[in-house]
């Protein structure tokens, strides 16, 4: 089995994968190979896991050094990534993608990249590797989750918000 069955690069924002992953299935269920050692991941040195409620958003939280490979292992979510790398030919550029345990697929988003990600099911499962070790909220930025700038279409107009991402601060100015 390998890892990734077909790979679509997002030319909204450069570096940005969508991984269509190669799984298996058979009457018993599925499954799925998350990350295999290969050529276009880094190494990455620490695996998370968020656990969410429906209508919980997360984010809009990244920094300059981070590559992130994230996938829904339970559940449905709503992903969001924006651009934030100053000298980046996609600078302030966003994409949007559906994820669920039903889409056998991960989604790559490159240092200097803030994701956020919103639970459209009962419960979600968010799944994610990272390139460096956590050290804390203080190290990353967080971004308005409804950013003027960005622009989201968020599918909840109204989604539970830590006090971290009630007060995000705006896109505008700000460079990773």
């Amino acid at each position: 089995m390998f890892f990734v069955k077909e790979t679509k690069k997002h030319n909204e924002i450069k570096g940005l994968k969508e991984l269509f992953l190669d799984y298996q299935s058979d009457p018993r269920g599925e499954i799925w190979p998350v990350f295999s050692e290969s050529d276009f991941l880094p190494l990455f040195k620490e695996d998370k896991i968020s656990i969410s409620k429906k209508n919980v958003l997360r984010g809009l939280h990244g920094d300059s050094k981070t590559d992130k490979l994230i996938t829904c292992i339970y559940g449905e979510i709503q992903l969001a990534v924006a651009d934030m790398r100053k000298d980046s030919p996609t600078y302030g550029n966003c994409s949007m993608f559906h994820l669920s345990d039903g889409i056998p697929k991960s989604i790559f988003v490159p240092a200097g990249c803030v994701n956020g990600h919103l639970c459209l099911s009962e419960k979600c499962i968010f799944y994610y590797k990272w390139s460096e070790k956590y050290s804390g909220p203080l190290d990353q930025i967080t971004i308005k989750w409804n950013d003027e700038k960005l622009n989201f279409s968020w599918l909840n107009k109204e989604p539970i918000l830590s006090e971290r991402d009630l007060n995000g601060i705006n896109s505008k100015g700000v460079y990773l």
